[in-house]
């Protein structure tokens, strides 16, 4: 149970969803919470849900409640530094991260998202050991970084999509395609300035 625990954080943050879909299951769910306002599963969808709407703020907001009665505190405080890094709060990021890998030392996959935190307030050397152990851990830092990319790009986030895209080929400038990739984006940043 706990190998299956460890990875719904980060099949959460990587699932993609149908807008139309995401949108009638929020209604939904803000009508159910008018009955149940403490419903634990629903406020957990409905942060969820916000997360992928990119509403990082409320998503943070409703996640609280949840964190305060979720039975894996490791796995909450996980997600819950995954949307603070998503809204830029590295520094609150940082401390929930921390949080969870006190209670959860073994989850490779926060390990990385808290060196990226970590990378984000110029605390290199703190990054360099948080991916350092989630690379004894045997995560793909690489992997994960192509990952996040493409799901920015997706969201149309290029910014974002650029950076990881960027910090990815740094690791491994061998693949081609990753080169491209960033030189199609940059081009299309350019235009959207001009």
């Amino acid at each position: 149970m706990k190998l299956l625990e460890k990875n719904i954080l980060k099949t959460e943050i990587f699932n993609q969803l149908d807008i139309e879909k995401l949108l009638k299951r929020e209604e939904e769910i803000r009508i159910l919470l008018l009955g149940n306002p403490n419903d634990l599963n629903l406020l957990r969808e409905l942060a969820i849900i916000l997360y992928h709407k990119g509403d990082y703020s409320k998503a943070i907001k409703v996640y609280k409640k949840v964190i305060e009665y979720k039975n894996d505190k490791a796995e909450g405080f996980a997600f819950l530094g995954h949307l603070f890094y998503e809204n830029e709060e590295y520094l609150k990021a940082i401390k929930a991260f921390e949080k969870s890998l006190d209670i959860d030392p073994d989850v490779a996959f926060v390990h990385f998202l808290l060196g990226n935190a970590y990378s984000r307030v110029g605390r290199i050397m703190e990054a360099i050991t948080s991916y350092d152990f989630a690379i004894f851990l045997d995560f793909d830092i690489y992997k994960a970084h192509i990952d996040f990319a493409e799901k920015y790009e997706k969201m149309g986030l290029l910014e974002r999509a650029l950076r990881e895209y960027t910090v990815a080929y740094e690791i491994d400038p061998r693949d081609k395609k990753i080169g491209e990739k960033i030189n199609t984006i940059k081009k299309s940043l350019e235009k959207k300035v001009i």
